[in-house]
């Protein structure tokens, strides 16, 4: 080889080391080849199974492929060193062919290797060199390479793709664990026993994940989403319970309101009307205020955590307070009916005395007479509304018979 071959074998292997190191960094570099091997913080993953059996070797040559790639780049470095030392244009015809020998030769001595004494002869050496070149060492090398990162990236395909999936179904475990506490919901059994297989199996992933069978996946997923449905129906009936005691509570409010209104009326009716017979008595204050008890002992037991009784409670205690409501709506309009009519009674008699005003007949003796009877009765305690009901119909019909003031 001439200079200008050599510098363009140094620059070949100068780019193909650059590309091995890099490419060799990259695989160690793996968080998956560092959990295998016991680096950069990493606790050494102890293997088992099929994993134990395809790793160890692996790890073997990758120890090996360091090694090598030390003994390739001194190699390497040697030759351009010696290449360093050749002037430009006084080319020493030695140091050529010797970095010729280094770069196409076997220049790398890989092992000594003692011969047995039954196998030497007289003149035999003790120990022989096992040599080889730089290109059949960077053959070995990529080979090894090659088989090493196959293994180490199937494991960190598993890892990288099931660690996570195990993780995640712990964490809905420990969710519906949480749930299922809170809605006061004994399903710890299976909860338990998903946890269990979970631990077993994210075990087995980091020991042997070139073994898993990954079925487990799909035989736990309807484990998982059975006692998922069944706490997400449990979950509805407690809201469904919540906001039933919220619109409880509103109804109780209207049975409040109402009932009041209805013994305000009762008791105007009576004090302001002569005729009680239509009158209608209100609920007690003590059945309203036992359905008002009812309903706060029904939301201490949901805060409790017993909202399947309190659903049950709360549909009879709903029932009975639209029956109270109901109720006590028809008591207040019976009850505030008389006061209605007394009230009506005397707009129709100011209304018709404003009549009798315009037509000029509000002097009509009768008409006086009958128009202050009934403003005495409809302004007296109680008020007969009989009486006064037929003293307005008798004004109303004299005020009408005047023919020409129709």
């Amino acid at each position: 080889m001439n200079l200008e071959e050599i510098d363009q074998l140094l620059a070949d292997w100068k780019f193909k080391l650059d590309v091995v190191g890099q490419n060799l960094i990259d695989l160690h570099g793996l968080d998956a080849y560092q959990r295998l091997c016991g680096i950069s913080g990493f606790p050494r993953v102890e293997l088992m199974g099929v994993t134990l059996a395809r790793v160890n070797p692996v790890l073997h040559v990758m120890n090996e492929l360091f090694q090598n790639f030390d003994l390739l780049v001194q190699t390497i470095d040697k030759a351009v060193q010696l290449r360093g030392s050749i002037p430009r244009f006084l080319a020493s015809l030695q140091k050529v062919q010797q970095i010729e020998d280094l770069l196409t030769k076997p220049s790398i001595h890989l092992s000594i290797e003692t011969i047995p004494l039954a196998q030497r002869g007289l003149l035999s050496a003790s120990q022989t060199i096992n040599a080889i070149t730089p290109q059949e060492l960077l053959k070995l090398m990529t080979s090894a390479f090659q088989a090493a990162k196959d293994v180490v990236l199937a494991v960190d395909e598993v890892w990288s793709r099931l660690e996570p999936s195990l993780i995640n179904i712990e964490i809905e475990t420990r969710q519906l664990q949480y749930l299922a506490e809170s809605l006061n919901i004994d399903c710890l059994e299976e909860i338990v026993d998903v946890a269990q297989k979970l631990k077993q199996q994210r075990a087995l992933v980091e020991s042997d994940p070139l073994g898993v069978n990954e079925e487990f996946l799909k035989s736990i997923q309807p484990q998982i989403m059975k006692l998922k449905s069944m706490l997400d129906v449990a979950r509805q009936q407690r809201e469904s319970v919540r906001l039933g005691l919220i619109t409880a509570r509103n109804h109780l409010s209207n049975l409040q309101k109402i009932h009041y209104q209805a013994k305000v009326a009762y008791d105007e009716s009576k004090s302001k009307v002569a005729d009680h017979s239509k009158l209608q008595n209100p609920l007690t204050d003590e059945e309203v205020q036992a359905l008002e008890a009812w309903l706060d002992r029904l939301e201490i037991k949901f805060n409790d955590g017993l909202f399947n009784p309190v659903r049950v409670g709360l549909e009879n205690w709903t029932t009975k307070v639209k029956e109270y409501i109901a109720k006590e709506k028809n008591t207040f309009a019976a009850n505030q009916a008389p006061l209605d009519f007394r009230s009506e009674l005397r707009g129709r008699l100011d209304a018709l005395v404003a009549k009798a005003l315009a037509r000029g007949c509000v002097e009509d003796t009768v008409l006086q007479e009958l128009a202050q009877q009934a403003k005495k009765i409809l302004y007296t305690r109680p008020t007969p509304l009989h009486e006064a009901a037929e003293l307005v119909t008798k004004y109303e019909k004299r005020l009408n018979s005047y023919p020409n003031l129709r």
